[in-house]
């Protein structure tokens, strides 16, 4: 894969020509000389203390339910308080469509991670083909509370060509709302391995 950024001139050129979609863009000067700035929409998933002893990444799908909480606020009247420590997901504002020959990367602005706020713990990297809200995994590290704006910008994003690939199937496509994530499957795929090992070895 080229890791060739597009510039903000490709990037004008790629939204002109709608190859990529990113929108609303309530003001042009988000788009930068390398990237785009992303703003917070008004929905959260937050982090609830569940009776469950603990997350089990295999069985995710049906404890989702279970310790989850979603919030919805009302634009330019409501805000977020973000509390020491607490994490909690939330999802850009504007909805984005990758072609198969661009990656994009999700990051923090500057601005933000300087007051102690994480925007995304883990899943920075956008596949080719993507299309949907991206979510954020909000995170903040601080020792004070953070009170978040929707349609603040929050994070910026970046685009790199790459080859052509075949269309993205990945279990957040088309994520217009924060989705509940899958269970493990190579965690399934290993304890039935560990279960076929124990249940041989019983046998002899």
């Amino acid at each position: 894969m080229s890791q060739a950024v597009l510039t903000k001139e490709e990037i004008l050129s790629h939204l002109a020509e709608r190859k990529i979609v990113v929108e609303p863009l309530l003001d042009s000067e988000q788009i930068n000389c390398a990237s785009i700035d992303l703003r917070l929409d008004n929905y959260f998933g937050e982090f609830r203390t569940a009776k469950l002893p603990h997350i089990d990444p295999a069985n995710i799908e049906r404890e989702y339910v279970e310790f989850l909480d979603f919030v919805e606020l009302e634009f330019l009247k409501d805000n977020y308080y973000l509390q020491p420590k607490r994490f909690v997901l939330a999802q850009t504002f504007e909805y984005i469509a990758l072609p198969n020959d661009v990656v994009a990367h999700l990051d923090g602005r500057s601005s933000v991670a300087r007051e102690g706020l994480t925007v995304h713990a883990a899943a920075g990297f956008v596949d080719p083909g993507f299309r949907g809200h991206l979510v954020f995994e909000l995170l903040n590290a601080g020792e004070m509370p953070l009170k978040l704006y929707p349609l603040m910008r929050i994070a910026k994003i970046a685009f790199f060509k790459s080859s052509k690939t075949k269309e993205y199937e990945g279990q957040y496509n088309i994520q217009i709302r924060i989705r509940q994530p899958k269970n493990d499957k190579d965690l399934e795929k290993i304890n039935r391995f560990i279960e076929r090992k124990f249940q041989s070895s019983c046998l002899r």
